[in-house]
C-alpha cells in the first residue's frame, strides 16, 4: 500500500519500500560501526582481480551474492531498518539511493580529497 503521506518527505527523508528513512550524518560512532561491518568488501575486490580466467564469471556470482548481504547490512546500520526487511523488501534502485544521498549528505567525495590534501607529498625523483 502507498503511504499517503510520501510527499511530506524533508530533504534528509527517503523511503525504503514502505519505511521512511532519515539519510544518517554519519558522524564518529557511525564511522567506527561502519568500518565494522565493512570487512568483507574489499577481500571480495581481490579475490575477483585475482580470479583465474577460467573461473572468473563464478568468482563474480559468487562475490556479487556476498557483496549484496553486505551491502543489505550496511544500510540496515545506517538507516536503523532491520536487516531482513531490507533484503526481502528493499529494491536494489532504493539501496542504491539510499547510499548515493549518504555520500551527498556527508560529503564524502570532498572529505576524501580533504583527507588526500592533508597527507605528505611526495616528490618524484
Amino acid at each position: 500500500m502507498l503511504n499517503i503521506f510520501k510527499n511530506s518527505l524533508t530533504g534528509n527523508e527517503m523511503y525504503l519500500h514502505e519505511k521512511k528513512v532519515e539519510i544518517p550524518k554519519l558522524t564518529p560512532d557511525r564511522w567506527k560501526k561502519l568500518f565494522e561491518k565493512v570487512d568483507m568488501l574489499p577481500g571480495l575486490i581481490v579475490q575477483v582481480l585475482l580470479a583465474p580466467k577460467k573461473d572468473f564469471y563464478t568468482v563474480v556470482v559468487s562475490a556479487c551474492q556476498l557483496a549484496l548481504d553486505e551491502v543489505a547490512e550496511i544500510v540496515a546500520l545506517l538507516s536503523d531498518v532491520d536487516v531482513e526487511y531490507i533484503r526481502k523488501n528493499v529494491a536494489l534502485h532504493e539501496i542504491i539511493e539510499f547510499l548515493t544521498k549518504t555520500v551527498q549528505r556527508n560529503k564524502l567525495d570532498e572529505m576524501a580529497k580533504n583527507l588526500k590534501s592533508l597527507l605528505p607529498q611526495q616528490t618524484e625523483e
